[in-house]
């Protein structure tokens, strides 16, 4: 990797730009997740309360179900017109979809519509995100192509920093307003400040520029899909084994572990939701640190020390939960590992597939291996620990079975990647 330590003015802004969209995609995430509880009732009504919750969660997973579809669609479009053209129409779409969640009227005044018009926007804004994420990893890597180190620990800490203005506008919301006007207006709130944020971002998006290495592809293939999966089929199942460490981690660490301290090891909400907070913190902190240190050390050997140290922490964190240690330590040992394996995956990602049809091999590795270890995760130790009993060994073996997954991935990549070369 190159050794050269500093970013111009272009890369930083190129950095800051591409990251926006990652960024409110996790504040999204975020959000709806946090606010579900209150708005629930008002779409999909019930006598059970609990029946409305899990109808609105399966309005969130359909979103989430929908991001290969969407990483399909639109990783065509950036390899055939261009990446800089996805960030942009990515950016709008998730604009209007994060709008016409918080401004959409409930069952009670327009009825049935109502979910239907919440499952629409939810599929729109899956759609969009399947292509967000694939296209900034493709993009700022052609866009600094000697400092993807620098560019990944940039984009991904700026991304995963999303959570955290997530987790406080729920903490203001929260403090400041009853239950009631929780329920009769302000969950709709960071509904709508995230899809004003969404066309802010477009404004200055478009001042990004096209990268040179698409500029130069002297030949467009007319089905990117189809070449990909004719003759690199083999590459993005390296490209799933690379990411599905980066996406188990994640959900474990940060996305479900408040559910799985609150419902399941049944600790204080308080003390969940500030040792979390803190463990964003790290984890964006750490996805920096990572870069810094991709860009000046050999990613292959840092990811298989990783892939050790990730299994070691994660049986650390859930030993010291077990045995009612201190939990801020133990999510943020976590926390450091997981968001080591945020930064080191998407630069091998970048590196693997050729030009002409790089977006759309990015976009169903990554997009397919969210899916299958990022939204199967819960669902998978939920159901183990249901069976099992093993409430602290689940999530400890999940991360295990990623762990060989993405090590099987790292070997076979050593074959197809050369560092030294675009």
């Amino acid at each position: 990797m190159s050794q050269n330590n500093k970013l111009n003015s272009e890369q930083k802004k190129v950095i800051m730009l591409s990251s926006m969209g990652g960024m409110l995609e996790f504040y999204d995430f975020t959000i709806y997740g946090l606010f579900a509880v209150y708005f629930a009732g008002q779409f999909f009504p019930s006598h059970n309360s609990f029946i409305s919750i899990i109808a609105s969660y399966s309005i969130f997973v359909v979103g989430y179900i929908v991001r290969p579809l969407g990483g399909i669609l639109f990783s065509h479009i950036g390899d055939e017109l261009g990446r800089k053209r996805v960030l942009i129409l990515t950016m709008v779409l998730m604009g209007i979809a994060s709008l016409g969640m918080g401004f959409l009227p409930t069952y009670n005044q327009i009825g049935i519509y109502a979910p239907a018009l919440m499952l629409l926007f939810r599929v729109i804004q899956g759609l969009a995100i399947g292509g967000e994420l694939p296209s900034m990893i493709v993009y700022v890597s052609e866009s600094m192509p000697e400092k993807r180190g620098f560019a990944m620990g940039g984009v991904f800490s700026g991304t995963v920093a999303g959570l955290i203005p997530g987790m406080l506008i729920n903490l203001a919301i929260v403090h400041n307003l009853s239950i009631e006007q929780i329920n009769r207006f302000g969950w709709r709130i960071p509904f709508i400040l995230g899809g004003f944020l969404c066309f802010v971002a477009y404004r200055v998006r478009k001042e990004l520029h096209e990268t040179n290495v698409f500029k130069h592809i002297k030949q467009h293939n007319g089905m990117p899909f189809i070449e990909l999966l004719k003759n690199h089929f083999a590459k993005v199942i390296i490209g799933s084994g690379l990411t599905a460490i980066m996406a188990t981690p994640i959900v474990l660490a940060i996305i479900f572990m408040p559910t799985y301290l609150a419902k399941i090891v049944k600790l204080n909400p308080v003390l969940i939701s500030n040792a979390v907070l803190i463990a964003s913190v790290v984890s964006v902190a750490a996805i920096y640190t990572m870069g810094l240190l991709a860009q000046k050390y050999n990613v292959f050997k840092l990811m298989s020390a990783c892939l050790v140290g990730i299994v070691i922490a994660a049986a650390i964190c859930y030993y010291l939960i077990s045995s009612g240690g201190n939990l801020v330590v133990a999510l943020a040992i976590f926390a450091v590992f997981q968001g080591f394996l945020v930064t080191l995956p998407p630069i091998l990602l970048s590196y693997l597939f050729p030009a002409n049809i790089r977006l759309t091999g990015v976009a169903l590795s990554y997009n397919i291996s969210f899916v299958i270890f990022g939204g199967v995760t819960p669902l998978f130790v939920t159901s183990m620990i249901e069976k099992t009993g093993w409430i602290f060994l689940t999530p400890v073996l999940a991360l295990v079975v990623s762990a060989i997954f993405a090590a099987w991935a790292l070997w076979q990549s050593h074959k197809v990647i050369n560092l030294a070369t675009d």
